[in-house]
């Protein structure tokens, strides 16, 4: 019931609506006379801090005090107030916890207010409840996960708290061994007991095991092949000139880091021509400080 008042980001849809409600947000704020009101437009409340969450933090807050400032008559874009709110102890908790720390010091540094400890009770077209605090914000974006899609009522399967198929180690349904559930659709344990993230490097990882899985059984080999997960590190994004990276083995922050994360989400695009297109966008970004994508496509769909 909290989606129509806070979007994910899963889909190109939903990075429209999120530029969207922003947008408006400043519009109405031009034309508002209450300050208190203007000050609710003026507030995003992001829920989640993990890299989603921070990254849309960074961006938002120099979208607003950077970009946009000096394109208002009646407002001063700098008092735009970008709050990120995580239930746990620190953002980034994949994170090593001096990474987690250099983050929050980084948001802090542009001008982002991080909420730790205080998980959100409530979202409405009003904004946001979190511990003891009530928020008034009118735009308000969701990065603390979604419900698994429904593959575990399809098959009439155990799942976990948030909707995942428990697998067997091979990827399978339980009782059901002709069945694969792969991505975040599954529950997956990694040795160490922790769970495998509902990421894309992971997805692919369990679709190769699957396949190489059909084929031997193909072959005549149905003996039990359990996935083993390798998790080949962490990357997020602080703004346009800071990220944190954790391989593990090695660990980094600041510009060197951004640049590595930039290549890397630049590597797995498909195709020359859309690497060789994203590569010139955002070398535009960060040399002019200016992204030329302010469109309003739609009206607001908020019930």
């Amino acid at each position: 019931e909290w989606e129509p008042f806070a979007p994910g980001l899963k889909t190109l849809e939903d990075a429209t609506t999120i530029r969207r409600r922003i947008l408006l947000a400043f519009e109405q704020a031009e034309r508002e006379t209450d300050p208190a009101k203007r000050q609710a437009l003026l507030t995003l409340a992001i829920v989640g801090g993990g890299p989603t969450g921070v990254e849309l933090a960074g961006t938002i807050v120099e979208l607003a005090h950077d970009m946009l400032r000096g394109e208002f008559r009646n407002f001063d874009t700098r008092l735009t107030r970008v709050v990120l709110i995580e239930a746990g102890d620190r953002i980034l908790p994949n994170f090593a916890p001096e990474l987690s720390d250099y983050a929050s010091k980084a948001l802090e540094r542009l001008g982002v207010t991080v909420e730790l400890g205080r998980p959100v009770t409530r979202c409405d077209a009003e904004g946001v409840v979190f511990g003891d605090t009530q928020l008034p914000a009118r735009t308000i974006l969701w990065a603390a996960g979604v419900a698994a899609s429904p593959a575990a009522e399809w098959l009439g399967a155990a799942a976990d708290p948030a909707g995942r198929v428990l697998v067997e180690p091979g990827l399978t349904v339980p009782g059901s061994p002709e069945i694969f559930v792969v991505g975040d659709a599954a529950h997956v344990l990694r040795p160490d007991g922790r769970m495998v993230p509902g990421v894309a490097p992971a997805a692919k990882q369990q679709g190769r095991h699957v396949a190489a899985t059909i084929k031997a059984r193909l072959a005549g080999d149905a003996s039990p092949r359990p996935f083993r997960y390798k998790h080949d590190g962490d990357l997020a994004t602080i703004g346009k000139r800071a990220a944190a990276i954790d391989f593990g083995w090695i660990k980094l922050t600041g510009r060197l880091a951004w640049w590595l994360w930039g290549l890397a989400h630049i590597y797995f695009l498909i195709g020359f021509r859309n690497r060789l297109a994203v590569s010139l966008s955002w070398l535009w970004i960060y040399v002019t400080g200016q992204r030329s994508a302010r469109l309003i496509t739609q009206g607001d769909d908020r019930s």
